[in-house]
């Protein structure tokens, strides 16, 4: 046996998310928005934008996206922009080549490990009526969300359905457009920036896995055995909701204090949408609601920092919050007509991809109760394998394959040798290199299949085989499953010329299965704390293992998520404030409270004083951010740019009914300044007027 030295660092802070962003058109209106969400999730990120209209220069070889491996690469599409002026018939075929090429400069950049999503924007043509040009538009948005769902590391978000649920009223801008090529409306970019922001979050934060739910006014109106309980359309909603959280591979409970009788009485009933056969385990009595979750926990033999409960009872949340801190406790809306927009607005119910396993992880369960049931009856631990006909399917893992081994390395702690974290990108770009390989496993039996359960990745490295991640899902852990993995480990590499296997380990405080697993093959001791590494002959059984030096455990590498570092409780208390957060038009408004005070080297401040200057004053603090700012502040003093001014003449357009050109800004750049130009203006136009509406009041406010 031969060791080596462990040597031991510092922790270091995790690095800022490297976000790229690039589009078709003018996307940079979203920096102040999507920052401001990644600040209040407590993402670290670094944004940077692409020049105007680089998408495909960007994702090839040596653009900046196509260099932001690991990052997160975010993708505008205006597809009004992809079609040529003239008549539809003509351009439809330029429209066709241009989107083919995308998905082709896509794809190749999915296959080199690159991943993001795309945005597509609404086109102005969305009409209730559609013409050739409509369809042929919408017909393109569904061709390229489609396209997008098969390219490893990448999806694409239709973001017309944004427009609605954040109440967008006017999506384009005609004005802002001429002006900069600024498409969309400010309430446009904001809606576009939030659904960014969801998507980050929900790809750098562990899903939770189990939605554990309350039922007295929380599945339904009223407490049942008391009297009636109705399912009314706002908790109907909320049965709909939950059936697609449950596609999507979530798993279904209720932890509910009341007679077990009287809620499967209401369940049964033909207005409930959720059946008892959606949920996987409940605990249905009188015990505090803490107690019940622990025991569904060890029912499913899931984590409690999996669990989100739902309960309309502030004092049943705040319980379950005191006694257990790691369950992610969200209070349900009090009016029941909130909760259909609570639900739609609340970030925990967001999702990456859902795999094939996703959506059969219910029925998995149910099938592992079935086994569960079995083995108490069998006499023997053999005969119950046995009667369970185990089949174990282990082959090359293919490219479809690897989103669900990339949710494998995020998810399986507790036989998992390495805690070596991959995303599908991440994958595919390990395996396009000539000696790396990754073999995927899967498992039936008399009760149903497993689905796609454990993965091998792997280098071969001279005579030896080296092992990057070997994990294997708990429901089939102590089945025999992992000992045909390790045979063929073996056969691998002597297939391959090699004469040994190399296996490392990472203790963690999850993965003591696979340490005792381990332990079968060699000499290193059952209670390790430090890495090592198991060297397995290829045709023999001589084994020797070593001690190896790394820096931090692989899994705290990966884990880029700081949004749950400080807590369940703190992540829900903000989560709960997103979700109020339901309008672009709130949203703007709660990015324009968070404005900083004016400096304090800034000249003395001068009042503003006509309802006009006010006006403009209150447009200028709102844009820069500062507050207050007088009559005689500079534009460019107090950080203005031109994206900045754009918004200022947006506003001024939008509240004054004016219209201004970028180089006016420049040319009269304080408010005093602008507003004697704009008086100036309607002087120079006998009778007219400047008709605006202030944001205090509906009431417009007309001067000449």
């Amino acid at each position: 046996m031969t060791s080596a030295n462990v040597s031991t660092v510092e922790p270091v802070e995790a690095s800022p998310t490297h976000i790229c962003i690039a589009a078709n058109f003018t996307i940079e209106p979203i920096e102040q928005v999507l920052g401001y969400w990644l600040d209040l999730l407590g993402i670290p990120a670094d944004l940077q934008f692409a020049p105007y209209n680089q998408v495909f220069q960007q994702l090839l070889e040596g653009g900046m996206l196509r260099a932001n491996r690991g990052g997160i690469n975010l993708v505008g599409l205006d597809l009004d922009s992809w079609v040529m002026d003239g008549p539809f018939k003509d351009a439809r075929a330029q429209l066709e080549k241009t989107v083919a090429e995308f998905l082709g400069v896509l794809r190749n950049a999915g296959a080199q490990g690159i991943s993001g999503v795309v945005l597509l924007f609404p086109s102005k043509t969305d009409s209730a009526a559609p013409n050739e040009q409509d369809a042929a538009l919408a017909n393109t948005r569904s061709s390229i969300l489609f396209e997008c769902a098969s390219i490893p590391g990448w999806s694409a978000l239709a973001l017309n359905t944004a427009a609605s649920l954040y109440s967008v009223e006017e999506t384009h801008d005609p004005f802002t457009d001429e002006l900069a090529h600024i498409p969309f409306t400010e309430e446009m970019y904001a809606a576009a920036a939030t659904v960014a922001a969801r998507w980050i979050r929900s790809i750098l934060t562990k899903p939770r896995k189990v939605i554990v739910l309350d039922c007295d006014n929380t599945l339904w109106h009223g407490i049942c055995g008391e009297g009636p309980a109705y399912v009314t359309p706002p908790y109907r909603k909320l049965h709909e909701f939950m059936l697609r959280q449950r596609d999507e591979g979530v798993l279904l409970a209720i932890a509910s204090k009341n007679n077990e009788a009287d809620v499967m009485a209401v369940l049964d009933s033909a207005d409930c949408a959720l059946k008892l056969d959606h949920f996987t385990s409940w605990q249905i009595n009188w015990e505090p609601k803490s107690e019940n979750l622990r025991a569904i926990s060890e029912e499913l033999g899931l984590a409690l920092n999996s669990f989100l409960f739902l309960d309309d009872s502030p004092y049943e949340c705040l319980e379950v919050r005191n006694s257990c801190p790691e369950v992610l406790t969200l209070p349900l809306p009090e009016e029941p007509e909130k909760i259909p927009a609570f639900l739609e607005h609340q970030w925990a119910f967001d999702h990456p991809t859902a795999t094939e396993e996703d959506r059969h992880r219910a029925s998995m369960y149910a099938a592992e109760r079935q086994r569960t049931d079995l083995s108490k009856r069998a006499p023997t631990r053999e005969e119950f394998l046995a009667s369970l006909r185990i089949q174990i399917n282990i082959t090359r893992a293919t490219e479809a394959e690897l989103l669900r081994v990339a949710q494998l390395t995020q998810r399986t702690t507790q036989f998992n040798l390495t805690g070596v974290q991959h995303t599908s990108q991440s994958l595919a770009a390990r395996l396009s290199q000539s000696n790396s390989e990754c073999s995927t496993v899967r498992v039936s039996d008399a009760f149903g299949d497993y689905g796609l359960v454990g993965a091998v990745v792997f280098d071969t490295v001279g005579d030896s085989l080296r092992v990057d991640t070997f994990l294997l899902s708990c429901r089939a852990l102590g089945r025999g499953v992992e000992d045909r993995m390790m045979d063929d480990l073996k056969l691998w590499a002597m297939e391959r010329g090699a004469e040994s296997v190399v296996i490392p380990f990472v203790p963690t405080a999850r993965n003591r299965p696979a340490l005792d697993f381990l332990s079968r093959y060699c000499d290193a001791p059952s209670a390790a704390k430090a890495p090592f590494e198991v060297v397995l002959s290829a045709s023999g059984g001589e084994s020797e293992w070593r001690l190896t030096a790394v820096a931090v455990n692989p899994v705290e590498i990966s884990s880029k998520s700081s949004a749950t570092s400080t807590g369940a409780t703190a992540e829900a208390d903000r989560l709960t404030r997103i979700a109020q957060l339901q309008t672009s038009e709130k949203i703007l408004n709660s990015i324009r409270a968070r404005k900083i005070p004016r400096p304090e080297t800034a000249q003395d401040y001068v009042k503003p004083q006509k309802e006009l200057e006010k006006m403009l004053a209150v447009i200028w603090s709102d844009c820069l951010s500062i507050e207050p700012i007088g009559l005689q502040d500079n534009f460019l003093d107090f950080g203005g740019t031109s994206l900045i001014a754009t918004r200022i003449l947006a506003r001024i357009h939008s509240e004054c009914g004016v219209k201004l050109g970028l180089s006016e800004v420049f040319e009269y750049p304080t408010v005093q300044q602008i507003a004697a130009h704009i008086s100036a203006l309607t002087v120079h136009a006998p009778g007219a007027t400047v008709t605006f509406f202030t944001r205090s009041s509906t009431s417009p406010t007309r001067t000449t």
